[in-house]
């Protein structure tokens, strides 16, 4: 048996005592460098693992690089102990090879490629999950704009035509309205009202205000299609178990996909209810902690009886912490059986 593994500077084999018995080394070029440490990650046979899988003779190896190869039996450790020294030496290794001529050019190069590395992660940004967390966001941002513009646009408009509001209760309606006809004897339905009379002047600036506040909710409607599309393409296990706006607000609440997938499911059920649980942990009376936090606007558990909440929320976040694993991690689909899955055991807990 083998030990497979790689550092900055190559591949290498180890002995079961774990003594390096081969390597190959990469190219002195940072760049390469970076590239194919990334591609190692990625689980593919780069040249110099090539190189020295050719020359072994044992065809038992234990690696920490998640590839295949046939004529080898493989067993993949990601936390590869027998490799640890490779990282740990890493500067006197560099020296020893003749990769680095001293420690000086050792730190150069490591400088170099860890800048290389950072930059590219910053500009792939691993996932777009960045972007859906921007957009739910903006939604929010639309969302409480429109509700005060809707408020300011009711009360002016009011002042004139105080019986459109009986008529029309929708925010986005009612701003349609007003920015189609803003004069009321014009509107269908106009009998005669109560309201001030107002002239061109006072009704101009009015339709510019009721367009401008159309355009808002125009931008929020296009905002929530375009989370909708981009979040069954970052996560779409979570999305379908969650809804794109719900599966986008956790992604802010937890930082991104990747903390989403690394958080067991009781926080994940406690997101957005921080504040609430701080409470409870400083209060010394007998009151109960919280039993969810933004779960709550998940339709299963809004409709649930108020004594299953917990436990609707519970299962919810169950499959949500799955779901953030697939999604992160192996990125698969695997959307109906994550439905199927919650749905079943949503009956079982309703029947109970």
């Amino acid at each position: 048996m083998i030990f497979v593994s790689y550092c900055l500077i190559g591949v290498f084999v180890l002995s079961h005592k774990r003594k390096i018995v081969d390597f190959s080394l990469f190219p002195k070029d940072t760049r390469i460098i970076a590239e194919r440490i990334e591609e190692l990650k990625d689980g593919k046979v780069v040249k110099e693992l090539e190189e020295v899988l050719k020359r072994t003779k044992d065809k038992n190896v234990v690696t920490d690089i998640n590839f295949k190869h046939k004529g080898f039996n493989i067993e993949f450790k990601k936390n590869l102990l027998a490799a640890r020294h490779l990282r740990e030496d890493i500067k006197e290794l560099m020296v020893e090879t003749g990769f680095a001529n001293d420690v000086k050019e050792a730190n150069r190069i490591i400088s170099e490629v860890q800048v290389i590395r950072t930059k590219r992660k910053l500009k792939s940004g691993g996932s777009k999950d960045k972007v859906a967390m921007q957009a739910v966001s903006c939604i929010e941002d639309l969302t409480d704009i429109s509700n005060r513009l809707s408020e300011r646009l009711h009360e002016w408009y009011g002042l004139y035509y105080p019986e459109l509001e009986t008529k029309v209760k929708d925010n986005k309606k009612f701003a349609e309205t007003i920015a189609s006809e803003p004069k009321r004897e014009n509107m269908k339905g106009f009998e005669g009202t109560i309201g001030l009379d107002l002239d061109e002047r006072d009704l101009e600036i009015l339709k510019i205000f009721s367009d401008r506040t159309k355009e808002i909710f125009e931008l929020k409607d296009l905002t929530e299609i375009y989370l909708e599309k981009i979040m069954k393409e970052i996560a779409p296990n979570v999305t379908a178990i969650a809804g794109a706006t719900l599966a986008a607000r956790l992604l802010v609440l937890a930082g991104g996909l990747e903390n989403l997938a690394k958080l067991p499911s009781s926080t994940i059920q406690l997101l957005g209810a921080e504040k609430a649980l701080f409470r409870f942990m400083k209060s010394k009376k007998k009151t109960e902690p919280p039993k969810y936090g933004i779960l709550f606007l998940h339709p299963k558990v809004i409709n649930a009886p108020n004594n299953l909440r917990g436990k609707v929320a519970r299962a919810v976040a169950s499959e949500i912490s799955m779901a953030a694993k697939t999604d992160f991690y192996s990125r698969t689909d695997k959307t109906e059986f994550y439905r199927k899955r919650l749905e079943k055991r949503l009956n079982e807990i309703l029947r109970k």
